[in-house]
């Protein structure tokens, strides 16, 4: 019987577990997927608030493999949010229990769909499924072991929706593949990985290696190719780039990266990184930069020893545009961060320090356009191509950094710079070449204050620059070396000529300092400069019209003002010092003009030569002038003296020989009135200043001088020029003249052309109110020439008269075009008493005729009647009775007598008292006078022609005159000289 009951046992045992299975096998095969189907929508949603669904769900309850299909997981706006196409998930149980820990063998999804979505306020679409930080710190923990052998994602999409911006964007990266394998939550074991996406826009991401969940590390490689940087800048750095960027990346390295005592530390071998075909745009039409390609080679990364290590940076074909606008800005300011004010002060952290290290960095035909658009014609200018080269990149202090750079300036001119760099302590030395820099290109800035075209001009620099920061941290910079402006022409806007230009100007043995303000140079070499300065009608110089007044006056009152406040504190040793030691001309030229005179002027100055010496900022220096030249290519200038500039000091001569006067006619004109005929004059001229008192010595030759035509002039000095040529003249036909000067330049009415022209007027005034001494000086005569004088009612000569009249036609002799003019003269109270006899003598002639005319007969005039002495008496006797009766009386048998004197008709007593009286009484007769004086005056020309030789045209005889102004009481006729 018991051998019966044992396969009854059995079956039941068989049945049981068949049910069991059959159990398992319903609950696993369709039960637990239906569940799934039915029951996760409803756990997601009251997970998180949103709907899902699942199309498909299968599982193999003896294998452990679940299968999920068409997974949604919606928005709260009913918008997709995730999903899959498929998923497969393969348990492998056994593992699983033997390794203590979940095993996987295979895990893959299909076609998986993200949409993450970014709001204008800044959340994304995903905000509400993420926990509080508090909750979720409640399941913290160990991680749960879980082993897979192999997991994928095959055929990803993620979409990107980026709407905060002010241009929202969107984006697809599809499709996204990995690959995992052995991968591990429990060991140090890492796992191989593999992934792939792109980009929608272009661009893909190639990313194999390895990952350590449980030390959180990874290594292996990566590579970034065909990013196009628009999608990155419209994606990630729209509010901070505001560039339209163009052209494509390439990033690939070798790295490592680890998580360990909650520090980060990544490396990366091998790094590359390229831009190709860059350009960035403020607009679509105005590129900024392009550049075909930008390369870094070598890339080698170390977070955790803060090491960068590059092989190579290099940019070709790179083309750079930039602009200061009408505000004054760079159109590059606006790419900088704007600094926002900190809430609350922050704490200073320590700065990190790096070690950089790059072995070549090289530009390659690079170039800049910068265009100003301040200026009223904005300028443009062009660096290309250049070519920048360093070798041996070092950030550690004391690391020096060899470089090149050369530059092409506006397509002419050429920069090198070549040198050695020190970051820390900041220092360079610095081998400066320029060349044939075109300063015309310059021409919008000279606008700007001068109008002055600049024609032509070349700048070359060449030398060495020193930078080096202190230990005071103040930057110092020198520089020694050489600089030279070439074939520079300016000119003038106005008139369209010539202003300013030379062949060549060198600076050489320059030396500068600006940390102490101090600069310093050998020489300064002008060859064949040229400048051409006009004094205008209004007697303005033409620097005048030239300059651009951009200020109002008030502007630069208050500036002016502001100005003279920072100078008053700035200290001496703040002041720039200055020092040159030769400054030389060679072959200069000027073209002089002054249209402020009655007469045009011009004045050509050529060959001009010399220089200065000794030029400095110091208070006491001295600056020692000599220049040669010549005017109109005649008349040879020298300058030479001493300047004092700051004590106000001068000693300087100027000698002008040989100069042409008829081409300062003009200048004779205004001071004169005449222009001149001929003539050349020579000047040396000495003029010192000490202690602001001018002391100066002219002295002036002139040669055969003449004057011309007389032009109307009411300004020019009224003065005799004519004589007072004459009279300066010598023999030889040369007039020398000794102007002194004085005068204090703290006068406020000090003038040095008032002074000269004042000095000139007295000289010239000196000569002519005292000509005949002048005349007499030319014979070395003291005598006064002037007068000749003659006994009272006497016309001839004594011998000391006839001396000075000697000594007058000597005189004569040596001025030829000088002649003589007398003016005889007589005086009433002394040449009539001398005279009255003659007086009666007539009268008693016109008694006899009276006689002779009454007896009849033939008329006869008085001048022809003779007196013998017999009539004389008589006609006395009977004169004298008749005008003074009661002084004679007669005795009945006696003769004549006077009354109270014994002296009658027969003595001379008698006769000489009757004269007396009678002449008394006759009147004083102008005629007799006159005739006198002209008596004197013949006497005078007789002797001035017959003994003295002057020529009878040269010699005038002027009408007389009775009793002139005189000083004194010498009977002298008057003698004055004319000039033709």
């Amino acid at each position: 019987m018991k051998i019966r009951h044992i396969p009854s046992k059995i079956k039941i045992a068989v049945l049981i577990v068949s049910s069991l299975f059959g159990i398992y096998a319903m609950l696993g095969f369709y039960l637990l997927p239906m569940l799934v189907k039915s029951k996760l929508p409803t756990l997601i949603q009251q997970e998180t608030g949103r709907k899902a669904s699942v199309a498909k769900v299968r599982f193999d309850p003896f294998s452990l493999k679940l299968s999920l299909q068409g997974f949604e997981l919606q928005q709260p706006d009913g918008q997709l949010f995730s999903g899959f196409e498929d998923f497969f998930l393969d348990i492998n149980a056994l593992q699983s229990i033997s390794q203590k820990a979940l095993v996987i063998d295979d895990m893959w999804l299909r076609k998986p769909v993200v949409r993450i979505a970014k709001h204008q306020d800044g959340t994304f679409n995903f905000k509400d499924l993420i926990k509080d930080k508090n909750e979720a710190k409640q399941g913290g923990g160990k991680i749960f072991p879980v082993n897979i052998v192999k997991l994928s994602i095959a055929e990803g999409k993620l979409d990107w929706e980026d709407a905060h911006f002010k241009n929202p964007e969107k984006e697809t990266v599809y499709p996204i593949n990995i690959n995992i394998e052995n991968f591990t939550t429990q060991a140090d074991n890492p796992a191989n990985f593999d992934l792939t996406l792109e980009l929608n826009s272009g661009g893909k991401l190639d990313w194999q290696g390895t990952i350590d969940v449980n030390s959180l590390s990874s290594s292996g490689h990566i590579k970034l190719d065909d990013v196009k940087l628009s999608r990155i800048r419209a994606l990630a750095f729209q509010d901070f780039v505001q560039l339209d960027l163009q052209g494509y990346e390439l990033f690939e390295a070798d790295y490592k990266a680890a998580y360990k005592d909650n520090k980060v530390n990544v490396s990366v071998n091998q790094g590359k990184f390229a831009l190709h075909d860059f350009q960035a745009s403020a607009t679509q039409d105005k590129a900024l930069v392009k550049m075909i390609k930008l390369s870094v080679q070598g890339i080698g990364f170390n977070l955790e020893n803060h090491e960068l290590t590059i092989e190579s940076v290099s940019a070709n074909d790179a083309d750079f545009k930039a602009w200061l606008n009408v505000e004054g800005v760079v159109n590059y300011e606006f790419l900088l961060p704007v600094a926002k004010t900190e809430e609350s002060p922050v704490e200073p952290t320590e700065p990190t320090s790096w070690n950089i290290n790059i072995n070549n960095i090289a530009l390659n035909n690079c170039g800049l356009t910068f265009e100003d658009q301040t200026l009223k014609k904005p300028v443009t200018m062009t660096a290309k191509p250049i070519n920048f080269k360093l070798t041996n990149f070092n950030n550690k202090p004391g690391a020096s950094l060899p470089f090149q750079l050369s530059v092409g300036f506006n397509q002419k001119g050429l920069i090198k710079l070549d040198g050695n760099a020190v970051i820390q302590p900041l220092s360079a030395q610095i081998a400066v070449d320029v060349k044939d820099i075109a300063l015309e290109n310059f021409q919008a800035y000279v606008d700007k204050f001068a109008r002055l075209d600049v024609i032509d001009g070349a700048l070359a620099v060449g030398g060495k620059v020193l930078v080096a920061k202190s230990a005071q941290d103040t930057l110092g910079v020198k520089f020694t070396g050489n600089a030279q402006v070439t074939n520079f022409l300016t000119r003038d806007q106005l008139k369209n000529k010539d202003l300013v230009k030379w062949e060549s100007l060198a600076l050489s043995g320059i030396d500068v300092d600006l940390s102490t303000n101090q600069y310093s140079a050998e020489t300064l070499l002008i060859n064949k400069p040229y400048v051409r300065v006009v004094i205008k009608k209004d007697k303005t110089v033409n620097f005048v019209d030239i300059i651009v007044a951009e200020k109002s006056a008030e502007k630069n009152k208050q500036e002016t003002g502001s100005v003279k406040t920072a100078k008053n504190t700035q200290t001496e040793a703040q002041q720039p010092k200055f020092k040159l030691g030769k400054l030389q001309v060679v072959d200069g030229s000027s073209d002089f003009s002054d249209f402020s005179l009655i007469l045009p002027f011009a004045a050509p100055i050529k060959s001009l030569d010399g220089g200065a010496s000794d030029i400095s900022s110091e208070r006491k220096s001295t600056v020692k002038v000599d220049l040669k030249g010549n005017a109109y290519d005649l008349a040879p200038v020298d300058i030479k003296g001493e300047i004092s500039p700051y004590l106000g000091d001068y000693d300087v001569k100027l000698n002008f020989t040989g100069m042409p006067m008829p081409l300062i006619s003009p200048y004779m004109v205004q001071f004169a009135g005449y222009k001149v005929e001929s003539g050349k004059m020579s000047l040396e001229l000495n003029y010192k200043v000490v202690d602001k008192v001018l002391t100066a010595s002219n002295n002036i030759l002139i040669d055969r001088f003449e004057l011309g035509e007389k032009v109307e002039n009411p300004n020019a000095v009224s003065l005799p020029l004519e004589l007072a040529v004459a009279l300066m003249k010598d023999s030889d036909g040369k007039i020398r003249m000794n102007v002194p000067i004085t005068g204090s330049l703290e006068d406020p009415k000090f003038s040095i052309s008032n002074i000269v022209v004042d000095a000139l007027v007295n000289a010239i005034s000196k000569v002519i109110t005292s000509p005949f001494r002048a005349l007499a000086s030319l014979i070395g005569s003291e005598e006064d020439l002037s007068t000749i004088s003659f006994p009272a009612g006497n016309a001839e000569l004594n011998q000391q008269q006839i001396n000075k009249l000697d000594d007058l036609a000597k005189a004569l002799k040596e001025r030829p075009v000088l002649k003589l003019e007398i003016k005889g003269a007589s005086f009433q109270e002394q040449d009539w008493p001398e005279i009255s006899d003659d007086a009666l003598y007539d009268q008693l002639k016109r008694m006899k005729a009276a006689e002779i005319n009454k007896q009849g007969g033939k008329k006869t005039r008085p001048e022809y009647v003779v007196i013998s002495d017999q009539d004389y008496r008589r006609l006395m006797e009977q004169l004298f009775v008749e005008k003074f009766p009661l002084m004679v009386e007669k005795p009945l048998l006696g003769k004549l007598r006077l009354i109270g004197s014994k002296a009658d008709t027969d003595t001379d007593e008698f006769y000489a008292v009757a004269k007396q009286k009678l002449s008394a009484i006759i009147a004083p007769e102008q005629q007799r006078l006159k005739t006198l004086a002209a008596e004197r005056a013949q006497a005078i020309a007789r002797y001035i022609v017959q003994k003295g030789g002057i020529a009878n045209d040269r010699v005038f005889i002027l009408d007389t005159v009775i009793d002139p102004k005189r000083e004194g009481s010498e009977i002298a006729s008057l003698l004055s000289l004319k000039a033709d």
